[in-house]
C-alpha cells in the first residue's frame, strides 16, 4: 500500500526526490520523543511513505528545545493530525492502519488495547502487517508499565553507574544515545521482518526497548563482571587496559590520547621529545605503566601542554597514535573540515519557529545513489498532509468537512 507517494520537501516548496529501496512501503507512525522517530525518519529516508500520525496537541516533543529537536528527526514524513477519542477519529486511524504495511508505535503497553490498535487486534484485520512496539521497558517483565526516558534508562541500564568520576556522583551522557540507538536497532529489526515476509508471507510483531538495547551495550562489562567479579568503575576521563589512556590538558583545552600497545607508546615518548621515558622502570610494560599511570601522567601533562589541542592532535594522528582534541558544538558547525567533507551538517527546517536550520545528516554515505546525504523532506507541520491522506484514503469532500466539524482532525493551515 502506498498512501501518498514520498516527496522531497522544505519551505519553499517541493523537490522531486530519487527512486528510494523502500518505496513500496506505508509506515504508520505513532510515536513520539526521540526512539520512534529516529526509526520512522531512518525509513522514510530510504523512501517509505511515513505516516505521522499526531494527537490534536501534537508530538509532545515539537516545542521541546524551542522545535529543534522535533526537527532533527522527523524528515521525510507527512502529518495526519487526529482525535482517536473520537468515533470518526477513530475510523480514519483504523483504516489506515488496516492498509499498513509496517506500524511503529511508542505508547506504554496495553494503551492501544483499547481502540483495537495493538497488535493482536490489527492482525486480525492485516494479518501480514510488520508492527513494532517500541517502549522504556518492553512488553514482559514486572517493568513493562513504567515510563522508561533516555536518561532514567541510563540509570538502571547500569551505563550511568559507569560515568563520571570516582569520588562524584554518576552522570548522565547529555546526547540522547539510546533513544537514538534504539531508533536505529527498531529500523534494522523491521526491515529484517519485512524481509522475512517477503520470503514468507507472515507478518511479525517487533517488541524493542530502551532498556534491552541499552543492556546490549553494557555487554562487555557484563562479561567482565561474570569473569571477575569486578564492576566498572567511575573513571572519568581515564580510559581501560593501558596508560596513558585518558584525557589531558593542552595550552588551550583537552585532548583523548590512548596507547594501546608497547609500540603506540614508543610513537608517544618520541613525538614528544622524551624518549628517556622508556628506560624508566615504573613504565616499561602497559601493566607497570597502568600501576604508575598517575605519575606518568604528571610526566605527560607538562608536554601536552605545550601544544594547543589540534597542534597536539595533528601530530599524534601523523604518528599513527589515537588521539581527539575535545570539540565544541561551535567547533563542529563552524570549523571542522572533516565535518563538512563528510557533509555531516546539512540544511533543514523547523517548522514550529518557521526557519531553516542546520541539523546533522544520517551517518552513511552511498556510492550507489540510494541516498545523497540531503534529508528528502523537511519535518511537517504538525496536521500539514491531514486532507492529503484522508483524500487518499478515498474519503468525499463532504466526510473531509464533516471530520473537521467534529473535531476529528486538525490541519496545519
Amino acid at each position: 500500500m502506498c498512501v501518498i507517494s514520498s516527496q522531497r520537501t522544505f519551505s519553499d516548496g517541493i523537490i522531486e526526490g530519487s527512486v528510494k529501496p523502500l518505496d513500496d512501503l506505508t509506515v504508520v507512525d505513532f510515536t513520539q520523543s526521540i526512539a520512534g522517530p529516529v526509526c520512522t525518519q531512518l525509513l522514510a529516508e530510504m523512501g517509505a511513505t511515513v505516516l505521522k500520525v499526531e494527537p490534536p496537541s501534537g508530538d509532545s516533543f515539537r516545542n521541546l528545545m524551542n522545535g529543534n529537536m522535533f526537527a532533527s528527526f522527523n524528515h521525510g514524513k507527512q502529518s495526519l493530525c487526529v482525535n482517536i477519542k473520537t468515533d470518526a477519529g477513530l475510523s480514519i486511524v483504523t483504516k489506515l492502519v488496516d492498509e499498513a504495511d509496517v506500524i511503529v508505535e511508542s505508547f506504554r503497553p496495553g494503551v492501544l488495547e483499547k481502540y483495537d490498535l495493538d497488535y493482536e487486534s490489527v492482525t486480525t484485520r492485516n494479518e501480514d502487517v510488520v508492527y513494532c512496539s517500541l517502549s522504556g521497558f518492553g512488553h514482559t517483565g514486572p517493568y513493562q508499565s513504567y515510563p522508561g526516558y533516555d536518561p532514567s534508562i541510563q540509570a538502571v541500564s547500569g551505563l550511568m553507574a559507569t560515568t563520571g568520576y570516582s569520588d562524584r556522583p554518576p552522570v548522565r551522557i547529555r546526547a540522547s544515545l539510546i533513544d537514538c540507538g534504539t531508533g536505529a536497532n527498531a529500523a534494522f529489526a523491521i526491515l529484517a521482518a519485512v524481509r522475512h515476509r517477503d520470503r514468507s508471507g507472515d507478518g511479525t510483531h517487533i517488541d524493542i526497548s530502551l532498556f534491552d538495547v541499552a543492556i546490549s551495550w553494557m555487554s562487555y562489562w557484563i562479561t567482565n563482571y561474570d569473569q571477575t567479579g569486578e564492576l566498572p568503575e567511575r573513571a572519568g576521563g581515564k580510559g581501560i587496559g593501558s596508560a596513558p589512556n585518558g584525557v589531558f590538558p593542552t595550552a588551550d583545552g583537552h585532548i583523548y590520547v590512548a596507547t594501546l600497545s608497547e609500540m603506540m607508546y614508543e610513537r608517544l615518548c618520541t613525538v614528544l621529545d622524551r624518549t628517556d621515558l622508556l628506560e624508566e622502570d615504573r613504565f616499561q610494560t602497559i601493566d607497570d605503566r597502568m600501576d604508575h599511570r598517575e605519575a606518568l601522567r604528571d610526566e605527560l601533562i607538562p608536554e601536552f601542554t605545550g601544544f594547543t589541542s589540534t597542534e597536539l592532535e595533528q601530530k599524534l594522528l601523523e604518528a599513527q597514535i589515537p588521539a581527539g582534541a575535545v570539540r565544541t558544538v561551535r567547533d563542529l558547525v563552524e570549523n571542522d573540515e572533516h565535518v563538512e567533507a563528510r557533509s555531516m551538517i546539512v540544511d533543514s527546517y523547523n517548522p514550529e519557529v518557521d526557519e531553516q536550520v542546520l541539523t546533522a545528516s544520517l551517518p552513511f554515505h552511498f556510492n550507489s545513489g540510494i541516498h545523497d546525504g540531503q534529508f528528502s523532506s523537511r519535518p511537517p507541520k504538525k496536521g500539514e498532509h491531514t486532507d492529503h491522506i484522508l483524500e487518499a484514503l478515498l474519503y468525499s469532500k463532504n466526510e473531509i468537512e464533516q471530520f473537521y466539524e467534529n473535531d476529528a482532525v486538525i490541519s496545519s493551515s
